[in-house]
């Protein structure tokens, strides 16, 4: 069949590269110009800077992984220690550092302060953290969301707010104030897989990689909106912001639904359209620079994930120091990403800033996309939506494969690569052994 593909994230590229190689005549639409998923990656002083920088969990972004060694993309092991620091009116003041620890395993503390101050609290808060896990997962009422979590937990502040909580901002690059409405057993699992010692993961030559070999020998028009899908009898009439008309037999929409007013025909697609604009998403802006004030006053105390918040957690950031992860940018000048800044960036050393769209996870998130999966089920459709907003779980690259192998599923096209184990290849530069 011929089949379109509207938008070049990872949901749309990964649907394109499953039935691309099923047989299946593929053509992608991007409004970007060139590819939507690495759209936001820039060179740097001859190395990559990843916008944004990904590290996987080889069980949480399994099927991710498994696409990418399929494709013959090899990952390295990298090793995310983290800093926190408060931000006080006056100063900023590093309370935790932590060493030869991934992501997860809270917290081995190596600076004095860390221990003298907190210690014990940090120990209590890990403690009732799994007593309060293993207590959810036994319990029937698993249909809550994280601040009811919290609120039926006693948990140490410094340890949730402090440690936690950072770790989640980071993975899902959501808004606080919003995260507290998401089930909590999706973000649960996440922490507790996060904590049982797999390595974390990066890609070689990052997401530029992945995504060349996704689009090989897959025609993609960019630089153009799609204006208008609508059903001619048993085809699909496709249509740009250029003019350009295009005709095919299926179309699979991978795009944010809060764009698909703009270009679904209204009549035809009410039903679709009043469905999918019960998603929600929210923006966040994402900021690569080289201003070393985002980072721990003390060079000795810089990590590869530095917070920052205040004494009440009610303002926070976090900064990945680029260079420590990324082998291409060893020894360049130090760079550095920050999620939604609350310190001020120096203008005059800011490389690019980017504008994040992410799906809001809630109660009826469940809901919404067990219709959606039905009403994908129904004889003779021909539009299909997917995306890392329609799978359960974590709005993250991993749930937007999995969106694409759920459109496999409705085409029949066999999904070579899922179970498939990442070929970890250590990146030297990194100084690992």
């Amino acid at each position: 069949m011929n089949i379109a593909v509207i938008g070049s994230g990872m949901a749309g590229l990964a649907t394109a590269r499953i039935l691309k190689d099923a047989g299946h005549n593929i053509t992608i639409f991007e409004a970007l110009p060139g590819r939507g998923m690495d759209s936001h990656s820039i060179a740097f002083e001859n190395g990559l800077i990843d916008a944004p920088l990904r590290v996987m969990n080889p069980h949480l972004w399994q099927n991710t992984l498994s696409l990418a060694t399929h494709l013959g993309i090899k990952a390295f092991p990298v090793r995310t220690f983290i800093s926190c620091s408060w931000l006080f009116p006056d100063k900023t003041e590093t309370w935790l550092t932590t060493s030869r620890t991934r992501i997860g395993n809270f917290p081995i503390i190596n600076n004095r302060k860390g221990i003298k101050q907190y210690g014990w609290r940090l120990v209590k808060g890990m403690l009732q953290l799994k007593t309060a896990i293993q207590r959810f997962f036994k319990s029937k009422h698993q249909d809550i969301s994280l601040a009811e979590f919290i609120n039926n937990n006693d948990i140490e502040e410094v340890f949730w707010h402090g440690a936690v909580m950072p770790v989640l901002y980071t993975i899902c690059t959501c808004d606080p104030k919003t995260i507290g409405q998401w089930p909590a057993k999706p973000l649960l699992v996440f922490l507790r897989q996060l904590t049982d010692g797999d390595a974390l993961l990066r890609l070689h030559g990052g997401t530029p990689a992945l995504v060349d070999k996704l689009i090989e020998n897959i025609e993609i028009h960019s630089g153009a909106e799609i204006t208008k899908v609508e059903e001619q009898g048993e085809h699909v009439l496709v249509e740009n912001a250029q003019g350009e008309q295009f005709t095919f037999d299926r179309v699979v929409v991978a795009t944010p639904t809060y764009k698909i007013e703009n270009f679904l025909n209204n009549s035809q697609f009410a039903d679709d359209i009043a469905l999918l604009k019960k998603f929600r998403f929210e923006q966040g802006e994402l900021v690569m620079h080289t201003d070393s004030s985002a980072m721990p006053p003390n060079r000795k105390d810089w990590s590869v994930l530095n917070y920052m918040m205040d004494r009440d957690f009610t303002r926070q950031q976090f900064t990945v120091w680029l260079n420590s992860i990324e082998p291409s940018l060893v020894g360049k000048t130090p760079v550095y990403q920050t999620w939604r800044p609350i310190t001020e960036i120096d203008p005059k050393k800011v490389i690019s800033t980017v504008t994040l769209t992410r799906a809001v996870v809630d109660a009826d998130t469940v809901a919404l996309n067990k219709e959606l999966q039905l009403r994908h089920a129904a004889a003779n459709r021909k539009v299909f939506y997917c995306g890392s907003w329609s799978c359960d779980g974590l709005p993250i690259l991993e749930s937007a494969v999995t969106s694409a192998m759920h459109i496999a599923e409705i085409f029949g096209a066999p999904v070579p690569f899922k179970g498939l184990k990442p070929e970890v290849e250590i990146a030297p530069q990194l100084g690992y052994h």
